[in-house]
């Protein structure tokens, strides 16, 4: 059902926000403060909180986004806005916040979540069992990425910073209005003009025209982010391809990594201006084929406690800089069109044992295989003739070395699905995240500005500050 302050055929507003998330909701709370009155609405393609409770958890989208509504782990540590590779950037990728700066930013986002009730302790360290892993990991060239200082949210304290902060936005007089997608917009003289389309099968659509824009759709809108800032005139730099393919496993065997943390990111720096890292494992997850830039790429899919199976599924991802993508990394941002175009509509699936062999998996070898695919529809076949030397070596040698922490991790009952891919964006904006066009802003993950509920939840009062600054 969509929210009825659209359906009311509102048709000015002085700032239209693009999405309910973390930044979203932050950067509606900082423009009220600083602008009192000023006409806001806040568009979000998924669902109310009250909806969202109702329904399964696992959706990324809605009143919260993915990180404060699934997640709700606050690091309160240093950070920079964006964030910044691991490896060579874009001369234009620059931090326009770091250090004491955003650490005073950060201390006033979760002063803010305190009020509305995040009232856990912060965990200024990790449990010994963590951190001995940690310690090993390091003992063997890899680093375990640990984010403390962190403030661990309970579901019900999520729920009320997210209940009250909707509220308070409301009473403020800010309007949402939930299940509405935006289909497309323009620049104009007196700002932009944005047309919704209802999600449901209503049919309704509405035009909004505003002087000030915030795109801030969170992680999964990246893409979309992407058209509609290019479409706005909107400078957008692509990051190189982050790439490679995701592993299916006995749970039991990664067990030694996900019983202290259910997802361990674990990463390995490589000579040529690369690093190798597991990325979104899933335990008693499963495989889901999505479509992301145009690419149809293994992802994973989390699960409750409840419902896990057998099987663990992690994605294990080179990610070069961009000078490693002209050199010995060159071509990674091709693999998986390349990958779609020898198997269309489909995944690809290989037993390990044949990747070592250098074969591809029959269907009759797949069938008798001791691991199950959770993806069903994934094609038999072969991945090792696709991606580069350097990615093998460099898999090999990550998998060879998490084996010393989980043993069972490197056999060859596993399976490898591909594509496998994550592609990065960067915006370049001023201090207060305005793009080069006039009123246009952007916030968030989508935006490489962030990858927790702080740091959009920065991202989002910077962007808030400069809309107010630019209504005047």
């Amino acid at each position: 059902m969509t929210e009825n302050v659209v359906s009311q055929e509102r048709t000015h507003v002085d700032a239209l926000i693009v999405g309910a998330g973390t930044a979203g909701l932050l950067a509606a709370h900082e423009l009220l403060r600083r602008r009192p009155h000023t006409s806001l609405l806040l568009v979000e393609a998924g669902p109310s909180l009250a909806a969202r409770l109702e329904q399964p958890p696992g959706g990324m989208s809605g009143l919260g986004g993915a990180g404060l509504y699934l997640g709700g782990r606050l690091y309160l540590g240093p950070a920079t806005l964006p964030v910044l590779p691991p490896v060579s950037a874009p001369s234009t990728l620059r931090p326009i916040l770091a250090g004491d700066a955003y650490q005073d930013r950060a201390r006033a986002v979760d002063a803010h979540f305190i009020r509305l009730g995040a009232r856990s302790a912060v965990r200024h360290a990790p449990d010994p069992r963590l951190a001995e892993a940690a310690a090993r990991a390091a003992a063997l060239g890899i680093e375990y990425i640990l984010s403390y200082p962190t403030r661990p949210l309970t579901p019900e304290e999520r729920r009320s910073v997210l209940a009250r902060l909707h509220a308070e936005l409301e009473q403020q007089g800010a309007h949402f209005a939930f299940g509405w997608r935006v289909v497309s917009a323009a620049r104009g003289a007196a700002g932009f003009t944005v047309n919704l389309a209802a999600e449901d099968a209503s049919g309704d659509a509405r035009r909004i025209r505003t002087r000030a824009l915030v795109l801030a759709p969170g992680r999964y809108g990246a893409e979309w982010l992407v058209r509609m800032a290019e479409a706005l005139g909107a400078e957008v730099a692509q990051l190189p391809a982050t790439f490679g393919v995701r592993l299916e496993l006995p749970a039991a065997a990664y067990a030694p990594l996900t019983d202290l943390n259910p997802d361990p990111r674990l990463q390995m720096p490589l000579t040529d201006d690369a690093v190798i890292k597991t990325y979104a494992t899933c335990p008693g997850g499963y495989v889901l084929p999505i479509t992301r830039a145009g690419a149809l790429v293994a992802s994973g899919m989390p699960v409750t406690l409840e419902a896990r199976r057998p099987s663990t599924t992690v994605a294990i991802l080179a990610q070069p800089g961009v000078r490693g993508a002209e050199a010995r990394w060159r071509g990674g941002e091709d693999l998986a069109r390349r990958l779609n175009e020898r198997v269309p509509g489909r995944l690809v699936v290989q037993r390990r044992e044949d990747l070592r062999a250098g074969q591809a998996t029959t269907a009759e070898a797949l069938a008798a295989h001791s691991v199950r695919p959770t993806c069903a529809e994934a094609v038999p076949g072969a991945l090792h003739d696709i991606y580069p030397a350097p990615y093998w070596a460099a898999f090999e040698a990550l998998l060879t070395r998490i084996e010393r922490l989980a043993p069972g991790v490197a056999t060859g009952d596993a399976l490898l699905y591909g594509p496998a891919e994550e592609r990065f964006w960067h915006f370049p904006t001023s201090d207060q995240l305005e793009t080069r066009i006039a009123g246009l802003f952007v916030a968030g993950d989508a935006a490489g500005q962030s990858q927790g509920t702080i740091q959009a939840g920065v991202a989002g009062t910077l962007a808030g500050e400069g809309v107010a600054r630019h209504l005047g």
